[in-house]
């Protein structure tokens, strides 16, 4: 699957991937990214139009997110041994307010 910058995708741990849509249809609210993640929120920032948002304590207790990781990797948004945990949603910067 090919990611789209101008589009949102929810990426699981498991390693599905699928294209999200704010409810209200332009931008997400807090309570709806804090549902696709399970958890309280970090926005990690992959480029200047794009945005991970993980769960926050997600190291805790989630699993290493291999697909995400990769994408933060090469966006040098992560820096060595470091990973995303659980499901992530990546999105245009816009798109979460």
């Amino acid at each position: 699957m090919k990611l789209l910058p101008d589009k949102a995708y929810l990426i699981k741990e498991n390693g599905e991937i699928c294209q999200i849509k704010p409810g209200n249809g332009t931008d997400f609210v807090l309570e709806e990214v804090q549902w696709y993640v399970a958890g309280f929120i970090e926005v990690v920032r992959l480029n200047n139009q794009q945005i991970m948002i993980v769960d926050e304590e997600g190291k805790f207790n989630k699993g290493h997110n291999v697909f995400a990781t990769a994408i933060a990797d090469l966006n040098n948004a992560i820096r060595g041994n470091d990973y995303i945990a659980g499901d992530a949603v990546i999105c245009p910067s816009a798109m979460f307010r």
